[in-house]
């Protein structure tokens, strides 16, 4: 998508949304700027873990005012857990984002391809973490909440051959070992693996405080 109103094209290259910024924005006013910064955020809310490329091939040198735009967008990409490469052929610019150090946080290619095929690689390394590390603690914590529903099973069960105070005990162990799992799952960054962390948590202590509550 092109617009007319303000100096900057956001368009789609093979999935990723490129961002072009042109020169006219380095002359730019800060109110200007703020502006602009919130329609792009405005664009960027808009997609789930969004690939984007900074587009700086335009531009001969970049004002601060600029750089920290281009930072807000960074960032956002960031915090919706997206990936960002810099495209740019300036070395007057690649010297201010060297100055301003980051150029050791962002990725900064010459070329179009090498910012794609970054991403590519970035988005199928990310898929593959994910993969490997499908929130253990929720892993764990439903097999501690399974448990603990099996103990208590066994307690209510006529087919018990236990003494049932070791049955209870063994769900009250399993239910905060669910619960301590459940709350970590808490901080994960994907929303599926949250909600199932408060699932856990919650069943978690729904089914411990039945256990204390029958060995009162």
């Amino acid at each position: 998508m092109a617009t007319q109103e303000v100096p900057y094209h956001i368009t789609t290259v093979d999935n990723h949304l490129k961002v072009q910024l042109l020169p006219e924005l380095n002359e730019s006013a800060w109110t200007d700027l703020e502006t602009l910064g919130d329609s792009l955020l405005l664009e960027l809310k808009d997609q789930k873990n969004p690939s984007v490329i900074i587009d700086l091939t335009s531009l001969t040198y970049i004002s601060s005012s600029l750089v920290a735009v281009v930072i807000q967008v960074w960032k956002l990409v960031d915090e919706q857990d997206g990936k960002t490469a810099i495209l740019n052929t300036s070395d007057m610019v690649e010297e201010v984002l060297n100055i301003s150090g980051l150029k050791k946080v962002w990725c900064i290619v010459p070329t179009e391809e090498e910012a794609i095929s970054y991403l590519n690689q970035a988005l199928k390394q990310e898929r593959i973490e994910r993969r490997r590390t499908f929130s253990m603690p929720i892993l764990l914590g439903i097999v501690a909440l399974l448990s603990a529903v099996a103990c208590f099973t066994l307690y209510i069960s006529d087919l018990l051959t236990l003494n049932p105070k070791i049955t209870l005990i063994a769900t009250i162990s399993f239910s905060v070992a669910g619960i301590l799992l459940g709350a970590t799952a808490l901080k994960d960054r994907r929303k599926n693996v949250r909600i199932m962390g408060w699932v856990v948590l919650f069943c978690s202590l729904v089914l411990g405080g039945i256990g204390l509550f029958k060995m009162i």
